[in-house]
């Protein structure tokens, strides 16, 4: 029988230490900092733009609505403004009318010369007989016309159709308020037996 030889135990002395010093030690990193650290610059940053970009959007959408508001006020006195010019563009051409400045003239007095005389005033010369005007010069501006016959038939025959309605519209009342005094004398007679 043989006998085998044990493993030899690790010697406890200098030879152990030289072993392990011959492993390289390396250097531990710092540890990093937390997931958070490097993005809470860019989260801020995010936030800053959303909320800047809400806030011009509301301020935008703010300054479009003050000036609708405007327009349309401006265009309300735009439209009062355009309906005032045309009143006043009538008015202007009914004072143009030859007849009222006639009218008007007349009434200050004014009147129709029978003879006129011209003013050159470049030769620095009359021409014609100046006379004083008077009034028997001056037509009458609105000549009454009398209205033609057919009108005045017709006006005849509409007041004729008019008395006729009214009478028979009185007549018909009268005739409603007897016919109720007789029902009104029937119900008394009939409750009194």
């Amino acid at each position: 029988m043989s006998i085998a030889a044990a493993p030899q135990a690790p010697a406890r002395g200098p030879e152990r230490a030289t072993e392990t010093t011959q492993t390289r030690l390396t250097a531990v990193p710092a540890p990093l900092p937390s997931p958070m650290a490097p993005r809470l610059p860019f989260v801020v940053l995010v936030s800053m733009l959303l909320v800047g970009g809400v806030v011009g959007l509301l301020v935008f959408n703010t300054s479009m609505q003050q000036s609708a508001f405007q327009e349309a006020r401006l265009q309300e006195q735009a439209t009062t403004l355009a309906a005032r010019e045309q009143a006043l563009d009538g008015e202007l051409k009914k004072m143009e009318n030859p007849h009222k400045i006639a009218a008007k003239a007349k009434e200050l007095g004014m009147v129709v010369p029978q003879n006129a005389a011209m003013l050159r005033v470049p030769e620095a010369k009359v021409e014609g007989e100046p006379a004083p005007a008077d009034r028997s010069a001056t037509p009458p501006l609105h000549p009454k016309v009398g209205k033609p016959y057919s009108v005045l038939l017709a006006e005849k025959k509409a007041a004729e159709a008019a008395a006729a309605k009214k009478k028979a519209a009185e007549d018909a009342k009268k005739k409603a308020e007897e016919k109720a005094a007789d029902e009104e004398q029937r119900t008394s007679t009939d409750e009194a037996r």
